[in-house]
């Protein structure tokens, strides 16, 4: 009987510290940017921040975005290309920020090879996605995990 006893006390003990323990994970990146809809958000604010700067006397990004921002004009030879890349974009950042999203787009270095980027352009583009995920509220710790992407994706965009 003691024993009886005994073991429903430790297994009763083991189950309340089992259960007392557990921590509710993290959501994943995806989830606290918003899931499908705040990443789109967050694209479009780029595409927009990024035009903005396009038309600034000495943009660093003109170069290399003119032809994605002449696509979206009348008579345009590939009007969609401008939304194929956002669409791109959003699966991208859905994919690695842990969403169910699948990137299916060239590797960035089949992407922008041809493009010779610099590294002052890469910062530039970087400033401007900066700049869109601060009017869409995300914390600093997010995009801090966001950057950490993005910046690994920096050698094979810049200087091919």
């Amino acid at each position: 009987m003691k024993r009886s006893l005994l073991f429903v006390s430790l297994l009763t003990g083991t189950l309340l510290l089992n259960s007392c323990g557990k921590q509710e994970e993290t959501p994943k990146l995806y989830d606290r940017l918003g899931k499908t809809e705040g990443i789109a958000k967050i694209v479009d604010g780029l595409i927009a921040n990024v035009g903005a700067e396009c038309g600034t006397p000495n943009s660093l990004l003109f170069r290399t975005h003119e032809a994605l921002l002449e696509s979206t004009k009348p008579g345009s030879t590939d009007p969609n290309r401008l939304q194929r890349l956002r669409n791109h974009f959003i699966d991208q950042v859905g994919e690695a920020t842990g969403g169910p999203l699948t990137y299916k787009g060239q590797s960035m270095l089949s992407a922008h090879t041809g493009m010779a980027i610099t590294h002052a352009e890469f910062a530039v583009w970087r400033t401007q996605l900066e700049a869109s995920l601060n009017s869409n509220g995300v914390s600093e710790a997010d995009k801090a995990e966001l950057y950490l992407i993005i910046d690994k994706m920096h050698n094979d965009v810049v200087g091919h």
